[in-house]
């Protein structure tokens, strides 16, 4: 049997618990994983926040790039109307119709020409009109003036001028729905006939002397 001094020896005497290890390597590796979770949370804040700032950056791009595109829509609207009444037009009769000229200075006066000159051209046969416009002449006042008189006249040629000194010269043809070309009237001729015959008779007999 044990003495009792040795049993009481044998009390006093601590042994290390096997438990108490794995109490201190749990609460470090409970540690290390509330790190990492932070540093992930962080992280995640971070790149969040950094993704905002872009998004911000490239959204007013689009609305950088319209005042780009004003400057080339401002010509259009600044661009005025010709002034119709400041172009010269010279109309020819070249039918030989009369009234021809007169007649297309009143069809153009309705589109707001009004310097508009008339007279007759050095031929009177012509059947196809013809305009001669001046190269300095608006694009847009060529286009107006040869659809109207291709509205008008059966076939229309159109010519351009670096030396005129009128904006459009036109010789006027022959309108739709005419047939042919007019022909001059027929002048009648006096006929030369004698209205009366002189006859030579004597009208008296001599009479001898003594």
């Amino acid at each position: 049997m044990d003495d009792p001094q040795t049993q009481e020896q044998s009390a006093n005497v601590s042994f290390p618990t096997v438990g108490q290890p794995k109490k201190s390597s749990g609460a470090k590796t409970l540690l290390v994983i509330g790190i990492l979770v932070l540093v992930a949370v962080l992280g995640f804040i971070i790149f969040k926040n950094a993704s905002n700032q872009d998004i911000e950056e490239t959204i007013p791009t689009p609305f950088a790039e319209i005042p780009t595109e004003e400057p080339l829509s401002s010509p259009t609207a600044s661009s005025k109307p010709a002034d119709k009444s400041k172009v010269k037009i010279e109309i020819q009769n070249g039918t030989g119709i009369s009234g021809e000229a007169a007649y297309l200075q009143t069809q153009l006066k309705a589109l707001g020409y009004t310097n508009i000159t008339v007279g007759n051209a050095s031929s009177q046969d012509a059947t196809a009109t013809t305009v001669t416009f001046a190269k300095s002449l608006s694009g847009v006042i060529v286009d107006e003036l040869t659809t109207k008189l291709k509205e008008l006249y059966k076939e229309v040629t159109v010519k351009t001028s670096t030396t005129a000194t009128v904006d459009a010269v036109i010789v006027t043809g022959l309108r739709k729905g005419a047939t042919s070309k007019p022909s001059a009237t027929p002048t009648v001729k006096a006929s030369s006939t004698p209205s009366a015959s002189v006859s030579s008779s004597p009208t008296a007999t001599p009479t001898a002397t003594p």
